[in-house]
């Protein structure tokens, strides 16, 4: 499975990268006002809406500091494809792993590589690791130097296509 790797504080996310359509700057977004807490806001990125989840939140902590109430923060957004999108690549995928129809996007604090994470490898999730619930991961990787969490985009997003309405 290749896996794109991304960081989040101190802790290194992978996600599968054929979930992944583009990543980009972080940049100022339209606030939703009754959104959950964890909607950053709305971003139009040529001509299509994107929600976009706050991950740091959505996972449970944030450093107000670094969110400057203007929908904007450092980082990357992590623009994530629909459901007929990974359809046409791996219909297993889509049926299991990626339930949305809206597009979506994930904010992230920096970017790490691409790599290849062979599937005997991921152990499963504990209980609780470093703050972040066993539901909103898939796995663990042990690597020489770090642990990689591998994210459940589906269970972040909330199970099924509920997850992406704003309110």
């Amino acid at each position: 499975m290749l896996v794109s790797i991304f960081r989040l504080g101190d802790i290194y996310l992978g996600i599968n990268i054929v979930l992944i359509r583009e990543i980009n700057r972080s940049s100022n977004c339209t606030p939703v006002p009754g959104s959950r807490d964890y909607i950053r806001g709305m971003l139009n990125i040529r001509g299509r809406v994107i929600t976009l989840f706050d991950l740091k939140r959505r996972l449970g902590w944030i450093d107000e500091s670094q969110v400057d109430g203007m929908g904007g923060s450092k980082g990357y957004n992590v623009i994530l494809k629909t459901h007929d999108e990974v359809q046409v690549i791996d219909d297993e995928m889509a049926e299991n792993h990626c339930t949305w129809e809206d597009p979506v996007g994930l904010t992230v604090d920096g970017l790490d590589d691409v790599m290849e994470i062979d599937k005997d490898s991921i152990l499963p999730p504990p209980a609780n690791l470093g703050g972040i619930s066993a539901d909103f991961v898939q796995g663990v990787v042990e690597q020489q130097e770090r642990l990689l969490i591998l994210l459940d985009v589906k269970h972040t997003l909330g199970v099924g296509k509920e997850a992406v309405h704003l309110n």
